[in-house]
């Protein structure tokens, strides 16, 4: 066995701690997590297993990310998104229709818990705040094209009209949006700023990674014109949540599969080498198991995104989905105006 000294970050008392760490080589030995046991088995044997991983993020206190993944696993048959239009529109594997409703997760992550953590809370007030943002020529060119089929009404409530679905509000009426932590590399940025600046682990990049914020119309006021032909639709309100997919498909663009950090039965090892790694086209470091020094010195394993596409298949198991936050209501002044 051979090794290679770094630095790793492991959880101690609820605070990430800065550790010596060894890169190790072990002849013979297949370095990725196993995938053999199902969703319903508990692993008692040595061997990692990804099933393990909810079981270490819910020890760490990431009850949201153990949420979310736990339903991944027990969703069969597997349902897998194939190319990133299927996983940002929640298409079926054959492109043929939409996922089923089981599969459009609306309860699990609640906005005020998003907003808890200051990043997003920055987003949000400007999604709601920023009417420049609001009004681009892109947004009026969304709010134009969904209003123009209702021109006949005077008045739209847009959350009556949909049922107060999130999902249908979402597909008919959505306008404009805010990314947050976006690429493999932003998503470490964060990833690590969070936990080594704050010093407590975060369930908000265990659960989402990458997600997007989103406005929608509420209430719309429709007169005509003043001038000219048509009519002037005002949107007064609009409904801001959060739409994620939850999927391990591997950005093609990117280098490698996404790297997910090293994992034990306890929890995470962050090791800042891999990311870096990983984004310079020299990835294949990221496939060396870890040893830490010291008393956390268990073995943590590499986990990519290709781990869990491999228990999918194995399995026929492990359900990719869409996740919808719960909503608020923010009123716009000045309204937005769009000629319809």
């Amino acid at each position: 066995m051979s090794a290679q000294e770094l630095t790793v970050y492991v959880p101690d008392g609820g605070e990430w701690r800065q550790r010596t760490g060894n890169i190790c080589y072990i002849e013979g030995e297949n370095p990725c997590p196993d995938v053999s046991a199902s969703a319903r088995r508990l692993s008692v044997h040595d061997r990692f297993e990804v099933t393990d991983i909810p079981g270490a993020m819910a020890k760490m206190g990431w009850h949201t990310s153990a949420a979310l993944l736990n339903k991944w696993f027990h969703c069969s048959p597997k349902n897998q998104a194939m190319t990133f239009s299927e996983k940002l529109n929640g298409y079926s594997e054959d492109g043929s229709r939409h996922y089923p409703d089981h599969r459009i997760d609306r309860s699990t992550i609640q906005l005020d818990w998003v907003l808890s953590h200051p990043r997003v809370k920055a987003g949000y007030d400007k999604l709601a705040n920023d009417h420049a943002f609001l009004k681009t020529d892109a947004a009026r060119d969304a709010l134009t094209r969904k209003l123009r089929r209702l021109k006949d009404r005077d008045y739209i409530d847009t959350l009556a009209e949909t049922n107060g679905d999130i999902a249908a509000l979402h597909a008919h009426f959505q306008f404009q949006r805010l990314q947050i932590d976006t690429s493999a590399l932003e998503k470490a940025a964060v990833f690590f700023r969070a936990m080594l600046n704050y010093g407590m682990p975060d369930d908000l990049a265990g659960a989402l990674g990458g997600f997007g914020l989103y406005a929608a119309p509420a209430k719309i006021r429709i007169r005509p014109a003043l001038i000219g032909s048509g009519k002037i639709a005002e949107v007064t309100h609009i409904a801001i949540y959060v739409k994620n997919p939850y999927s391990f498909f591997d950005d093609p663009t990117e280098s490698a599969s996404q790297y997910l950090g090293h994992w034990n039965r306890e929890g995470i090892c962050l090791v800042p080498e891999g990311y870096v790694a990983q984004w310079a086209n020299f990835g294949s470091w990221s496939n060396y198991i870890i040893q830490p020094e010291g008393p956390y010195g268990r073995t943590y394993w590499p986990v990519h995104n290709s781990d869990f596409r491999r228990w999918q298949n194995a399995h026929n198991a492990g359900g990719d989905m869409i996740l919808f936050s719960d909503y608020r209501i923010e009123r716009v002044f000045p309204s937005i105006r769009v000629r319809i």
